[in-house]
């Protein structure tokens, strides 16, 4: 975790000073550094192998300090005169590259990285955020200061102390809002892709990455697409793998964990245990006709693999801990669950599949208006089942006509409508564009680029790079490593619909790393997590009933409309059969987890306290 502040004139210390007692922490220690124009440093956490060097490097010499949180993926392919730039610290490599290439060297690193560079004498600064977004980082410019953060939320309390917090920041939780949004309106998340330069000449932003640029290789066969993501996926786990540390994954019942789980187990064979980390609760039983067991299935792709499956324990104390700690790791009560049964378990390193379903591994439908683009008429008609009439038309209505239209489905305007019933009037209504870029995509290659734009990718890596961190756990993605997501950009959609198979690329790729249960399950649901955590929520919903009221008195829960919310809450202690238990015990809760947010938000942040 990292944090500075700059300027060319002014005394920075003061504001560096208000933002390391902003994102103090008790498990992280704080190491600060001062430059001309500059005052920073990082946080460093005992429970993960990083060292000084692998956050700052300096030589006077050449005039250069970079400051970095995260790390380079592939060193390997740079070579230096006289010195092996393959095993330098990163910032270390950094620099070099920085120093032969200038600011544009970024263009060709593969990471997860947050990086500011200095240049003293020059007087300039540059500041850096990875390709995809997978390392967090947020900065704000006042009176020509420059002040930056990995912890975007401390960065935040420093900048608008004693002021409320934006309410687009929890809005999110209740209807489609912008991701990118922070407490403070003032600090900004530093868009993926790009990099700040600041020198006496201004503040400039530049975009290094361009994915909109890439065309589609309509020469490309279907084997050597097979053939090219089994080698860039198995590469995407291997240079994210790290012998510093205790690895785990991530493991549910479906592709895009399992793989990339079974695919690390093979990087780790010497590590002598390896948890596989399922969000399934322990415990519970399966009830239900034809009902598929998430656990029955971890347990098979684990034991194929040679993995030991963990899974979650929810229980309702550990639950509400989850949702009073929300401003720590907030956003997925399992994972808080899950990440201390990974730190308990002596691991410091989790591999996860997030980002799959966004792109190596889609089964979009957007793919049915790219077959009617291109005249694949024969297998348009195929994919869409038209020897089913009634369900062919369904499938043309929903995956072709009501993109193109931008008409909402009605179970989905319903679902809206219903997770912002308790929102005041005026704040219930979604984003329109953040509707469009989930919803209304006209073309594979258009939804893979929405799914870049639409944060939601970035939101979850942030938040667990933040409350993993503090936690003494570092999270890698290998299905979000650029060159799989440039590859799959470049696919032409008919090579996707060769066989009838729902996902068909990871299905084919997980062959030899996964069960023949694992491969024919098609369904994402796993119904025991998902009763489990209704039930949580009502019980939790039980025991928040009795604090709403004080909730009240929160400026910061000013979009809530606590008329209707106290209304339904004597409606269901009565007995009333027309509350929708569901809709108003995860109301509760989350405004639970926000009202806590927001108490330790607001707490007076005293300069020094992080040294």
């Amino acid at each position: 975790m990292i944090l500075g502040s700059f300027s060319l004139t002014a005394d920075t210390s003061p504001i560096t000073e208000r933002i390391c007692a902003a994102c103090s922490h008790p498990k992280l220690k704080y190491f600060a550094l001062v430059f001309s124009g500059f005052s920073g440093g990082f946080f460093l956490n005992g429970s993960l192998p990083w060292k000084p060097d692998d956050f700052v490097y300096s030589s006077p010499d050449d005039d250069i300090v970079v400051l970095m949180s995260g790390d380079i993926y592939n060193r390997h392919e740079f070579t230096g005169t006289g010195e092996n730039l393959s095993t330098s610290a990163a910032p270390a490599l950094v620099a070099r590259l920085f120093l032969s290439q200038g600011p544009g060297f970024v263009s060709e690193l593969n990471g997860d990285f947050a990086i500011f560079i200095l240049r003293p004498l020059k007087k300039q600064a540059f500041l850096y955020r990875d390709h995809v977004g997978i390392r967090p980082l947020a900065y704000t410019y006042n009176n020509q200061i420059l002040s930056f953060s990995s912890d975007f939320i401390g960065l935040s309390r420093a900048s608008c102390s004693g002021e409320g917090i934006d309410e687009d920041y929890f809005l999110k939780y209740f209807r489609y809002a912008d991701y990118r949004k922070l407490p403070c309106g003032r600090v900004i998340k530093m868009p993926p892709g790009h990099y700040i330069e600041l020198s006496d000449k201004g503040i400039r932003t530049t975009k290094y990455w361009k994915p909109e640029e890439i065309k589609t290789d309509h020469n490309l066969k279907h084997e050597q697409m097979i053939t090219d993501l089994g080698s860039l996926l198995k590469d995407a786990v291997h240079i994210r793998c790290d012998r510093r540390f205790t690895a785990g994954a991530h493991l549910s019942g479906g592709l895009d964990s399992g793989i990339v789980a079974a695919l690390a187990r093979k990087e780790y064979a010497s590590q002598v245990q390896f948890h596989g980390l399922s969000w399934s609760p322990r415990g519970s039983e399966a009830t239900g006709a034809n009902v598929t067991d998430e656990r029955e299935l971890v347990t098979k792709t684990a034991g194929k693999a040679g993995i030991h499956p963990v899974f979650c324990e929810s229980t309702i104390d550990k639950f509400t801990g989850a949702w009073a700690s929300f401003y720590e790791y907030f956003n997925f009560h399992a994972e808080y669950i899950t990440s201390d049964v990974a730190v308990e378990s002596g691991i410091n390193l989790v591999f996860s599949g997030w980002g799959g379903d966004e792109f190596i591994s889609t089964g979009v439908t957007a793919m049915e208006s790219d077959l009617l683009r291109e005249l694949r008429l024969g297998l348009f008609l195929r994919h869409n089942l038209f020897f089913r009439p009634k369900l062919f038309v369904k499938r043309v209505i929903y995956c072709v006509v009501f993109p193109a239209l931008g008409i909402l489905d009605r179970p989905t305007a319903r679902a809206l409508k219903n997770d912002a019933y308790y929102l005041r009037k005026e704040f219930g209504k979604s984003d329109r564009k953040m509707i469009r870029d989930f919803h209304f995509n006209t073309s594979r290659r258009i939804f893979h680029l929405r799914m870049l734009e639409f944060y939601h990718l970035q939101q979850r890596c942030e938040d667990w790079a933040r409350g993993g961190y503090r936690n003494g756990l570092e999270y890698r993605y290998p299905l979000l490593d650029r060159r799989i997501i440039e590859y799959m950009i470049g696919v032409p959609s008919v090579l996707l619909c060769k066989t009838d198979e729902f996902r068909p690329v990871l299905r084919i790729l997980g062959k030899e790393l996964l069960p023949g249960e694992v491969l024919r399950n098609y369904s994402k649901r796993d119904p025991v997590y998902i009763e489990t955590t209704r039930k949580l929520f009502r019980d939790a919903a039980r025991i928040n009933m009795d604090e709403a009221e004080s909730w009240k008195s929160n400026p910061d829960l000013h979009f809530v409309d606590f008329a209707l919310l106290e209304k339904d809450i004597a409606g269901y202690r009565g007995g009333s059969k027309e509350i929708d238990e569901e809709r108003l015990a995860r109301t509760l809760t989350y405004l639970k987890g926000i009202h806590e947010f927001s108490k330790r938000y607001h707490e007076k942040v005293e300069a020094g306290s992080g040294e």
